[in-house]
């Protein structure tokens, strides 16, 4: 059942909040903020912020999956060994974990574009510094901080996009703003493919190696910067300005997305003239009024609300599902290309076997063998770069084809299909013997784990109310990070030493997860 809301409507006229009124007088007539945006139309607006939103969860991509390429190129020159690899593979997603409190906390009370121009032009500049590290431990410092700063667009434009969105369409155009996370794996594998097939060195200061894999960090970075550029001539969420007491200036934006979808001169036709402010962000601007101003204490008071029945049942829930979906998409992800080599090559030389036999068999070279191996090798081979691109390829085809059905379809029903489809493709894994039916179904099971991050950030846009929604999308997303990077730095051991509970393991908890949506509210 839906959280129940106040009955009484509430209204804000010329930036006036609501406490200024006389106890019993009865609110001035309005629109509520969802039919004043129906009325202002769906169009250009919509469709320029979803790309650009798509851009911003683009950028996040870039800045994780890149690294499943860049590693194996760099590890020679930073002296890397698989643990290594692994932990800075994941720091990314540790950086976003223990800053997405932060962000959410400053989506919410400062503005969910500035916030969002911002930080997309810091992971831009520390995503391109990494080129200059020179070891494991400062190549970790800089990808932690990078993961730090792409935390806030990897949230904070669910929350963004969905307010401009009506709630019918909300869902399809998240979903079609997903497409660009496959663009982006897509990208990163073929300029990887590009750049890395060179060999070129540039020695400066006549110790320090730029190489190809080095330039990759900065044109991995490059649709963060020009996605911070555009939301620079993007207007601030009209709902958040509604909400912070702000009338005029949230009407203003409505008019102009009236302007642009309606293709008229002047917004003479717009209706709406006063907006009602709803009554949960009633009562969260009376508790803005009455709380101190301390950062600490406004960063506690501004997650207390989560923290309420029946919001905290729905957080769990929406968690549970983020540890799934991440642990499968981010941790199972970022191992991908490096699996899929070992079961390429072991698949195409000999005998048909189970993934887990190939991979546990690599793992036991004699102690003799190991010794005669003294050259590093890295060199990043042409399935690497192969793999990820079917699988951003796919994500992309996917992601397409549910915007197109997700308006007719309901997003729980989605998220029961799409935890379920996951879960049966890494049983499936356990019997398959065919290398290119293994990597369908790893593929399968990746993109559709993934697809779970984007439905479950639509239910926590249309459960929680806006004063702590971007807090609530930044929550989740941050338990769920954890989880990404505890998989990231653990999974390849954990397949070694019991491959196939691994993959049942992780099975179970997509299955638990498509239990755990029936509780969810309805719209």
């Amino acid at each position: 059942m839906a959280p129940s809301a106040v009955s009484m409507v509430f209204t804000v006229e010329n930036g006036k909040t609501p406490n200024v009124a006389e106890k019993g007088a009865k609110p001035s007539a309005g629109h509520r903020f969802d039919e004043a945006l129906e009325l202002a139309g769906f169009g250009r607006v919509q469709i320029v912020l979803s790309i650009l939103s798509g851009l911003g969860m683009m950028a996040s991509i870039n800045e994780a999956m890149g690294m499943s390429i860049i590693l194996p190129a760099s590890q020679c020159d930073l002296d890397l060994d698989a643990g290594e690899k692994g932990i800075v593979g994941g720091a990314v997603f540790l950086g976003t974990m223990c800053s997405s409190y932060f962000w959410g906390y400053l989506a919410d009370t400062r503005g969910r574009q500035i916030i969002l121009k911002y930080a997309l032009f810091a992971t831009s500049f520390f995503g391109a510094v990494s080129c200059l590290a020179n070891d494991f431990v400062s190549l970790l410092v800089l990808r932690f901080i990078t993961g730090v700063c792409v935390a806030a667009p990897a949230s904070t434009v669910y929350a963004y996009l969905g307010e401009f969105t009506t709630p019918s369409r909300r869902s399809q155009m998240l979903s079609f703003a997903s497409v660009w996370g496959g663009v982006g794996i897509v990208y990163v594998s073929l300029v990887g493919w590009w750049i890395l097939s060179y060999d070129w060195v540039i020695l400066i200061a006549g110790t320090f190696e730029f190489k190809p894999w080095r330039l990759l960090f900065i044109i991995n970075t490059l649709p963060a910067f020009l996605n911070g550029i555009a939301f620079c001539f993007c207007p601030e969420s009209p709902k958040f300005l509604l909400s912070r007491g702000r009338n005029e200036e949230a009407l203003e934006v409505l008019r102009m997305v009236y302007r642009i979808n309606k293709g008229t001169a002047t917004s003479a036709g717009y209706e709406v003239t006063t907006l009602q402010l709803d009554p949960e962000d009633v009562l969260a601007r009376e508790q803005d009024d009455r709380k101190g101003t301390g950062l600490l204490r406004s960063m506690v008071q501004q997650t207390v609300p989560i923290l309420k029945l029946p919001y905290l049942f729905y957080f769990i829930i929406c968690c549970v599902h983020n540890i799934g979906a991440f642990a499968i998409y981010g941790g199972l992800g970022l191992w991908f290309p490096d699996i899929m080599n070992q079961i390429y090559s072991q698949g195409s030389s000999g005998e048909a076997q189970k993934v887990c036999a190939i991979l546990q068999r690599n793992e036991t070279i004699a102690p003799s063998a190991v010794a005669e191996i003294e050259l590093c090798d890295d060199e990043v081979k042409f399935e690497t770069f192969l793999y990820t691109l079917i699988l951003g390829v796919i994500g992309c085809i996917y992601a397409l084809i549910t915007s197109a059905v997700l308006g007719r379809i309901d997003q729980k029903v989605m998220m029961v299909f799409n935890c379920t489809v996951a879960g049966i493709c890494g049983i499936g894994l356990q019997f398959i013997t065919n290398a290119y039916a293994v990597a369908i179904l790893f593929c399968l099971e990746i993109v559709f784990a993934g697809y779970c991050v984007l439905l479950v950030n639509a239910n926590v846009v249309h459960i929680f109310p806006t004063n702590v929604r971007a807090m609530a999308v930044a929550l989740t997303n941050m338990v769920g990070r954890l989880s990404c990077f505890v998989a990231s730095a653990v999974i390849g051991l954990l397949m070694l030493e019991n491959c196939p509970v691994t993959f049942y393991m992780l099975s179970a908890l997509l299955f638990l997860c498509a239990g755990l949506t029936f509780l969810l509210p309805k719209k």
